[in-house]
């Protein structure tokens, strides 16, 4: 744990650095020239974009619900997932820290048991790991066939890889829980009952064997279910790309497929920094993406800045839902049927 703090304390030392080298590099001047040329019109309908990708983001939670025989309204989940998003973004970390949240809501406001609470909120979460990092792998081997980046070869093939290994560990993990196995309660269960108790995992236990079963039968019962994970997953993905190439037209420019697979995999890589928001990593790495494909810099810092002002304003959104949600008192019924 000792070296653990002295981790983060490092990285929020490297804060303050990126963000110098990046705006060191961009005149302020040009960003607020590249902020200027904003087109009205795109900039509504890039609004209205990130609200359609926002409700898409609950759709795994509802398909997961439906196949566990529970029917919950879909802007209820919405409303979850946007309160969960603000404790994620404004902490420390790689994009988690919600989905104790979204267990909290299902169970306080609809009764849900606990088991079938976190196995919907586990497989959420597994699906949207396993679309980042298979768009991160796409992203990766587009960038390489485009010449972007140095080949393969020149960063060694024990990084390779460990890189390899670490994108597909997702998909071994839901391999493994659709041939029945449980990977998680496993390997707890290894663990010496001493550091079980210090760790304070012990009671949980019970809870992640029974939704790593529940996960399990859901998947080998209603495989279809997973196809429409999958699916979903997709086209959140393609409404992204979408998102991103829109969001640069706004500031007056446009780019090629290639060109923005390249810029969004390094936003994305950012968000995986354990600093909130990605807060300097993401300004850095649009910098480089711009530079990489022979844009102006300032076209970087300033698509940051939309990029920022979008999760800002989400997060405080969330924020607002989840104050709200907290002062409701009143459970909201849900009708338990089995329905696929």
């Amino acid at each position: 744990m000792k070296h653990l703090g002295k981790f983060s304390l490092l990285l929020w030392l490297v804060l303050p650095v990126l963000l110098w080298w990046a705006l060191r590099k961009v005149p302020l001047g040009a960003v607020l020239d590249t902020l200027s040329q904003v087109n009205p019109a795109g900039l509504l309908g890039l609004i209205m974009l990130d609200g359609l990708i926002l409700l898409l983001f609950s759709s795994r939670a509802w398909l997961i619900l439906r196949a566990l025989g529970r029917q919950i309204h879909y802007l209820s989940l919405a409303a979850y997932r946007s309160s969960a998003f603000a404790v994620s973004y404004f902490t420390p970390g790689q994009q988690f820290g919600g989905e104790p949240l979204q267990v909290y809501w299902l169970q306080r406001r609809h009764q849900v048991d606990g088991g079938a609470a976190v196995t919907t909120v586990a497989l959420d979460k597994l699906f949207e790991v396993l679309s980042n990092f298979t768009f991160l792998m796409v992203g990766v081997v587009v960038i390489l066939r485009a010449g972007l980046l140095p080949d393969l070869s020149t960063i060694g093939p024990q990084a390779v890889g460990w890189l390899v290994l670490l994108f597909l560990m997702p998909s071994a993990y839901l391999l493994a829980l659709w041939i029945g196995r449980y990977p998680l309660t496993w390997c707890i269960s290894r663990l010496p009952v001493g550091l079980r108790n210090r760790l304070k995992i012990a009671a949980l236990i019970g809870s992640l064997t029974l939704a790593e079963r529940q996960a399990s039968g859901l998947l080998q019962r209603k495989p279809v279910t997973a196809v429409w994970l999958g699916l979903a997953s997709g086209l959140i993905w393609l409404l992204s790309i979408a998102e991103y190439w829109l969001m640069v037209w706004v500031l007056g420019q446009e780019l090629t497929l290639v060109q923005t697979i390249l810029a969004l995999t390094a936003a994305r890589l950012a968000f995986l920094t354990p600093l909130p928001g990605g807060l300097g990593a993401l300004e850095a790495g649009q910098v480089l993406a711009m530079q990489a494909i022979g844009l102006d810099p300032a076209l970087g810092i300033s698509v940051s800045l939309l990029i920022r002002a979008r999760d800002v304003g989400l997060g405080l959104v969330g924020v607002g839902i989840g104050a709200l949600l907290a002062r409701q008192v009143n459970r909201v019924g849900v009708a338990a049927q089995t329905t696929d």
